[in-house]
């Protein structure tokens, strides 16, 4: 064990220290430690943790590499940070990939829950419970036991282009009677997207989208209305995808809808300015049940590193 540990750690800091960016900076400004340190934590938790930046490194680096380093703790905050969220550009996959695709092959979904969990509960699926060691072992091992006997997964980086379409769906309920501007749209992709033969967008890779308008019903019969603005959804390396509804994403909903009936697929369009679509009119109200589908376009050609599709 101590030497497949040290066999770990040493891959880990051969590839952080050849990576001085990693694409997941291009989704955001540069951070500092301390955000750094935070988004650590709440990608493997789902929350971030107290006590001082020395003593939660030390549990950070037992949970992930089973041993706790000596180094500087801003370097091994950034360390984690890369090894954990960047992608490496030595052609292998990131810890992001590695998780996403153990969990797609398992159940071909995408949770988006904190890293300790999604392993734990991969664990349980194939062994009947969870198995105690470092994050970093246990997710090698769990490739090897997904269709990937060697413990690699063949990825390649490409291009998913600009307008590409992909369906979604609502994971919670919103409407214009108790939602606001401001509140948070939880949705999920509701199919697998390909880039030739390279997954890039996982069905049940979770999104991000806000309100940022409700209008309550009004005089003379006017109906609510509730304007949405989607802004990305989670690629498999764990990159963010802008999106948004355009006109291609709006009438390649309106053809769903009117191919089998919107009041039994549950396909709602999305305008420029807001929800289209009777089914969804109820009293005047708009209500959007959970398991509404829709459609969004990516807003911008966007490099991602996929997963090379293995029956």
């Amino acid at each position: 064990m101590k030497k497949l540990l040290s066999m770990v750690m040493t891959v880990i800091f051969s590839v952080t220290m050849l990576l001085p960016n990693f694409a997941f900076a291009a989704d955001s400004p540069a951070l500092s430690t301390t955000d750094k340190m935070g988004k650590v934590e709440i990608m493997l938790y789902g929350v971030q943790q107290n006590g001082s930046l020395i003593q939660r490194m030390d549990a950070i680096e037992n949970d992930v590499y089973g041993i706790a380093t000596s180094d500087p703790v801003l370097d091994r905050i950034t360390r984690m940070y890369d090894y954990l969220v960047g992608i490496p550009e030595n052609g292998e996959a990131s810890f992001a990939t590695k998780l996403n695709v153990v969990e797609w092959r398992l159940k071909e979904s995408m949770s988006g829950e904190p890293a300790r969990s999604r392993i734990e509960e991969a664990e349980t699926m194939l062994n009947g419970s969870p198995v105690q060691g470092a994050m970093a072992i246990r997710l090698e091992n769990l490739l090897k036991l997904t269709a990937y006997a060697d413990g690699i997964v063949p990825v390649q980086v490409v291009t998913l282009p600009k307008d590409s379409l992909l369906k979604i769906e609502f994971i919670e309920e919103f409407n214009s009677r108790n939602n606001k501007a401001g509140d948070e749209v939880k949705f999920r992709a509701a199919d697998n997207l390909y880039v030739n033969d390279v997954l890039v967008l996982p069905k049940g890779a979770t999104g991000v989208g806000k309100i940022k308008k409700v209008r309550r019903p009004g005089a003379f019969g006017r109906d609510a209305r509730i304007d949405i603005e989607f802004t990305y959804v989670y690629g498999i390396d764990g990159s963010k995808i802008p999106i948004y509804v355009g006109e291609l994403a709006e009438q390649e909903a309106k053809t769903i809808a009117a191919g089998v009936g919107a009041s039994v697929a549950g396909i709602i369009a999305f305008g420029p300015f807001g929800a289209i679509g009777g089914a969804f009119i109820k009293g005047k109200q708009v209500v959007i049940p959970a398991g509404t589908l829709s459609v969004v376009q990516t807003a911008e050609d966007r490099e991602i590193q996929g997963a090379i599709y293995q029956g």
